[in-house]
């Protein structure tokens, strides 16, 4: 190879690396602290005169599943905090947990408002897939929107297994600073916002999206698996949220 060839190489080489190095730094590593609302009402919040700690709900959050006298590697899971609940800023939102994986299994989702009246319903079977799911509640066959500052009781119930898991979802006003703050935000800006004033449900349809938008982004299962770690969900941490 004669000189002026492998001048030219180490010069492109240098231009490469030059330009490389300002595209990686695009994408910084992101991290989300959600703030539970039962440490008092965070600011971005109208508490609404209400006390959160209220509506914590107790019973456990996971089920181990048994097939054939062997735990299944995931169990029945509602995915909420400690407590049991959660906030939504959401006339209809998305609810999240997780089933085991059983190809064929009916699930029973119900939602049920404060005075045990059912507000919604639905019924499927499961597929291949196997994670966290996330169930939209719909705003169309007639269900009516959550009504603000009310606990609305929903529960996920594998018949075959005689398991069942359940939490509390509480809609809230945001503050119109909040409001203002979220609608000029990117959709990675959202997502601390909604950490921040312990936004739960919403937090985690917003993740939820990201990956879908951006599958082959690592950061959003790494921030899944943290959010489930502080939350005590390790078992099922490590699996996808879908």
């Amino acid at each position: 190879m004669t000189h002026r060839l492998k001048t030219l190489l180490f010069s492109l080489l240098a231009v490469a690396i030059v330009i490389a190095i300002p595209i990686l730094s695009i994408q910084p590593s992101i991290s989300v602290e959600f703030n539970p609302p039962d440490r008092g009402t965070p600011e971005q919040v109208d508490g609404g005169g209400t006390r959160f700690r209220d509506f914590e709900q107790s019973g456990e959050r996971m089920i181990p599943i048994f097939v054939n006298g062997e735990e299944l590697e995931c169990p029945l899971s509602a995915i909420l905090p400690p407590e049991n609940y959660g906030l939504t800023r959401q006339a209809y939102p998305t609810i999240f947990y997780h089933t085991p994986p059983v190809k064929d299994m009916e699930v029973i989702f119900t939602l049920r408002d404060a005075q045990e009246q059912l507000v919604y319903q639905t019924r499927y079977v499961t597929g291949d897939e196997h994670g966290t799911y996330g169930l939209p509640i719909p705003a169309f066959v007639n269900v009516p929107p959550l009504e603000r500052y009310q606990g609305y009781v929903w529960t996920v119930e594998l018949p075959k297994f005689e398991a069942s898991v359940s939490g509390t979802i509480v809609r809230v006003n945001t503050t119109a600073s909040f409001d203002e703050e979220f609608a000029a935000a990117s959709a990675e800006e959202r997502l601390q916002l909604l950490a921040d004033a312990g936004l739960w449900y919403d937090m985690l349809d917003q993740l939820a999206q990201l990956h879908r938008d951006r599958p082959d982004e690592p950061q959003w299962y790494r921030l899944w698996t943290e959010i489930a770690e502080a939350a005590e969900l390790m078992k099922v941490g490590m699996k996808p949220l879908l």
